[in-house]
């Protein structure tokens, strides 16, 4: 089979599990710097392999020529980050997606982050077919887990991996029948829609208290950010400490920073914001 793969590294043992065993014509992918998963693994694969590399999206052109003069069989994305576009008059295009949540519950672009927001007690990874409107295609298959209070972000991508890995396998292990048994989503009001969390959620206030400070870094990870020296910096690791400091600020390096909360300080490790 011939695929054309859209992705980060978050799903990387797909990337690898399907390289070993199909074609792959082009890797896509893009750099997102507020996510714990960037794109580094999965390029430095594709380059060993010598597999195109593309950052950004894909055009409806580029779509149609891969299908109709290069002989993909399929489009594979996970973790893309892009609305792909599906040419209306294109019967041989066949993509499919691997969604970080259950759908239709939590289709866009954040759904770790805003299933854990919302405190459900499962999450799982959704295979669905890639359709024109994001994460509306017909469900090919599912992989649940269950969520524990302790588990952050990071918890839940690296679960998301796993599941990912087993879905892929699946697929790949009876392709056709798979993707013919593929039903409808249910309907949706589009209440579990998961858009970008606003700044003022993701930003940390010295107000906090400790416990609450942490608590939003635990949903958000690399997406919680903080003012200071002028800036906003990205969280890259967050420790909390209990005694109050007398400075709001204390800088320690470069990128380490001792941040004041109502009840005691945060132990920061910063990288700035990218325009």
């Amino acid at each position: 089979m011939r695929i054309v793969y859209f992705g980060m590294d978050l799903q990387s043992p797909c990337f690898s599990y399907l390289a070993e065993r199909c074609e792959i014509l082009a890797l896509y992918t893009h750099h997102y710097p507020e996510d714990c998963f960037t794109e580094y693994a999965i390029v430095k694969e594709a380059e060993k392999r010598g597999i195109p590399v593309v950052y950004g999206r894909i055009s409806e052109e580029r779509v149609r020529r891969y299908f109709e003069e290069e002989g993909c069989d399929l489009f594979f994305s996970a973790e893309y980050g892009y609305i792909i576009p599906v040419p209306k008059d294109l019967p041989q295009f066949r993509g499919v997606n691997l969604h970080g949540a259950l759908l239709p519950e939590g289709r866009g672009y954040f759904p770790v982050e805003v299933t854990l927001a919302r405190h459900p007690a499962e999450s799982g990874v959704t295979l669905h077919k890639i359709a024109p409107e994001l994460d509306t295609g017909d469900i090919i298959d599912v992989e649940k887990f269950a969520l524990r209070p302790e588990m952050d972000s990071v918890d839940v991508s690296i679960r998301n991996r796993q599941a990912g890995l087993k879905l892929t396998k699946r697929l790949m292990e009876d392709f056709e029948g798979a993707w013919n048994r593929a039903v409808p989503q249910p309907a949706s009001d589009g209440t579990g829609l998961c858009p970008r969390p606003d700044d003022a959620v993701l930003t940390l206030k010295p107000e906090m208290t400790t416990a609450e400070a942490m608590a939003v870094y635990r949903i958000y990870n690399q997406m919680t950010r903080v003012e200071l020296d002028g800036g906003t910096r990205l969280v890259m690791t967050m420790e909390p400490g209990s005694v109050t400091p007398d400075e709001a600020e204390i800088r320690l390096e470069e990128n380490r920073w001792i941040y004041r909360t109502a009840d005691g300080h945060l132990r920061l490790t910063l990288q700035h914001k990218e325009k």
